[in-house]
């Protein structure tokens, strides 16, 4: 007597696990959120998550260290060694785009199959001509942070603070870390500094670990105990304070 499987029940117990493992780290890290899941095309499984908080450095349309890492453990903890792999897609606000079909491996297990030796092209060496002493390399590309294409709506104080400390950073040669902002007020500082000269604003890091940095065109290293806003550098962390 042969026993049956019954493949769907399969299919909904693994769908099922891997929402229940997505629900408790999201309830270990203190996030609300709904989920919505679904088959995917590719036959893995996809998960939309809607967030019912709002977290520094993750934002819709964008994926982040937050869902990557969240993807990575769900995944890690759904397949145990030897079982049915269904890889678990997250995305954040919507369902995520099917993954593309990998290309099939070769003989040597490493991507598609490498033609014989003899159908490989000789490489062709160029040989560059020697560059005029006399000649200047061409200006550095301006570096435009991705804060400045956030649509935001103008705080005049938070432009006034940004500008004076733009000023400041402009004219001491010092930088500037400023930590703890939203996207929204990044975006502004950005706007606000875009026309002070002799300074321009950096966006660097990312997560909660993500700052704006005022940086002077002409750094002037300073000496110890004195900063040009009257704060003790002891307290503040020295005189490599955060931002230099």
């Amino acid at each position: 007597m042969t026993e049956s499987v019954e493949a769907p029940a399969a299919v909904v117990d693994r769908s099922a696990q891997a929402a229940g493992v997505l629900r408790e780290l999201l309830r270990l890290a203190d996030v609300p959120a709904t989920l919505d899941v679904k088959d995917a095309a590719d036959g893995g499984i996809s998960i939309a998550l809607v967030l019912g908080t709002e977290l520094p450095g993750v934002a819709l349309g964008r994926r982040g260290t937050f869902v990557d890492a969240l993807q990575f453990l769900v995944n890690k903890l759904t397949h145990r060694p030897g079982s049915e792999r269904r890889w678990v897609s997250l995305g954040l606000g919507e369902h995520p785009a099917p993954r593309l079909p990998r290309p099939p491996r070769g003989p040597d297990g490493n991507g598609a199959a490498r033609p014989p030796p003899a159908a490989r092209a000789a490489p062709v060496v160029a040989v560059a001509p020697a560059a005029p002493q006399e000649a200047q390399a061409p200006p550095p590309r301006a570096w435009v942070p991705e804060e400045s294409a956030v649509e935001v709506s103008e705080d005049p104080e938070l432009t006034r603070a940004a500008r004076a400390l733009a000023e400041a950073s402009a004219q001491t040669g010092r930088f500037y870390g400023i930590v703890a902002l939203s996207s929204e007020d990044r975006a502004r500082m950005v706007r606000a500094v875009a026309d002070v000269a002799g300074v321009r604003a950096v966006v660097e890091g990312e997560g909660r670990l993500r700052r704006l940095v005022l940086t002077p065109d002409r750094p002037t290293p300073m000496p110890r105990k004195t900063h040009p806003l009257g704060v003790d550098v002891e307290e503040a962390g020295g005189a490599d304070g955060p931002g230099s």
